[in-house]
């Protein structure tokens, strides 16, 4: 009988020992578990933070670019805007009637001294000119308006009604543009 004692003695001690061995195998795989889990957890909130911080770069970049194309769509109408007015402007100028197309051109030539000059105009406006400039130089392909030149060419003066409103639509396009919006 004391064989089965040492026995029973040994598979006691081997039991505990399996049993400590579990034990601390458990507490080992909690551990672990337990470190796992913390790096997930750790790892997801990194990767939440880095998508939202991606999604909010998205979202920004998206509105920036809408308000871009915005902005471009509003220039490209305020363009269109403008060269109407301008067109409408050059439609009024060929129309002027001839009362006072008449008293624009006398207004035009009167700071020259026209019998150094040579005065050109339009087709359309010859008799007048021709009876206040003595040096009538011929036609111009113009609304209307005069160049007036030195005999010697040395000095030219486009007072055509398309240089004229050019010049006068391009140093008020400014001034026009808040006007017109804003």
């Amino acid at each position: 009988m004391a064989l089965d004692a040492v026995v029973d003695d040994i598979l006691a001690t081997s039991r505990s020992k399996v049993a400590q061995i579990d034990a601390e195998a458990d507490q080992e795989v909690a551990r672990i578990l337990s470190e796992a889990r913390e790096r997930a957890a750790e790892m997801k909130s990194r990767k939440e933070t880095e998508v939202k911080q991606a999604v909010e770069a998205l979202e920004r970049r998206e509105i920036s670019s809408a308000n871009l194309e915005l902005k471009r769509s509003e220039l490209n109408v305020h363009k269109d805007l403008l060269e109407k007015a301008r067109v409408k402007l050059f439609e009024a100028i060929t129309k002027l009637p001839k009362d006072k197309n008449e008293a624009m051109l006398k207004k035009l030539l009167e700071p020259y001294n026209l019998k150094e000059m040579m005065v050109f105009s339009s087709k359309k406006d010859e008799a007048l000119i021709s009876s206040l400039a003595p040096n009538y130089g011929g036609n111009l392909d113009c609304v209307g308006g005069v160049v007036i030149e030195s005999k010697d060419g040395s000095l030219r003066y486009d007072l055509t009604y398309e240089t004229l409103a050019r010049e006068v639509f391009n140093s008020s396009m400014k001034e026009v543009s808040r006007i017109m919006f804003g």
